[in-house]
C-alpha cells in the first residue's frame, strides 16, 4: 500500500484530556465550542461581531510537490513542530478575549471578537508572525485559512456545521 505525507497526517497525534491538546498545549475543542456558544450567548444580548478563523497547515510536500516515502517519519515529526509553532503563534499574538483550538489533526480555529476587518487584520498579523519565527518559518503557501462572521439569525449548531463542512472538504 502507498503512503503520502497526506495520509501521514493521519498519524499525527491528535488526543486531549478534556482540557488541552496533548501536542501543542492548545484548549481542547470542548472547551471551544462552550466558549463559543457562550460568547454567542452574549452577543445576543449586547450586540458584538464574532468570527471564526479556520486555520489549516498543509504539508510541506503540497508546496514542492516533493514525496518520499522514505521520509514519512521525518516529515510527521517536522509537521508536528510546525503545528507547535503554530500553536504558540497564534496563542501569543491573539487578545485577551480571543479564544482558540486545535479542532483537528492539522488546524487550528480562532474565534475573533470582531468582524471580517478585524479578522483579516489577525491573519494577516499571524501570517507575518509564522513567517517570520526564528525557531521555525512557516511559508504562508503552506497555511489554508478561512474567515467566517457570525450573523444573529443563525444557529449556533447551524454555523459549526457550516464551518466543519467547509474545513474538512
Amino acid at each position: 500500500m502507498k503512503q503520502t505525507v497526506g495520509n501521514s497526517i493521519r498519524k499525527i497525534e491528535f488526543s486531549n484530556n478534556g482540557m488541552s491538546d496533548s501536542l501543542t498545549g492548545a484548549p481542547s475543542p470542548k472547551l471551544f465550542l462552550d466558549n463559543l456558544t457562550r460568547e454567542i450567548s452574549k452577543s445576543k444580548r449586547k450586540p458584538q461581531a464574532i468570527s471564526i478563523i479556520t486555520i489549516k497547515l498543509l504539508p510541506a510536500s503540497v508546496i514542492t510537490g516533493k514525496k518520499s516515502k522514505s521520509n514519512i517519519g521525518i516529515e510527521v515529526m517536522e509537521f508536528e513542530k510546525d503545528l507547535l509553532t503554530m500553536s504558540k503563534t497564534i496563542k501569543s499574538n491573539m487578545r485577551s478575549s480571543d479564544f482558540y483550538s486545535r479542532l483537528a489533526e492539522n488546524g487550528f480555529w480562532l474565534c475573533i471578537q470582531g468582524d471580517l476587518n478585524e479578522s483579516e487584520k489577525t491573519l494577516l498579523r499571524m501570517g507575518s508572525k509564522l513567517s517570520e519565527s526564528r525557531a521555525r518559518p512557516i511559508s504562508e503557501k503552506r497555511i489554508d485559512f478561512a474567515i467566517y462572521e457570525w450573523n444573529s439569525a443563525q444557529d449556533v449548531n447551524a454555523m459549526i456545521k457550516e464551518i466543519d463542512f467547509k474545513y474538512f472538504v
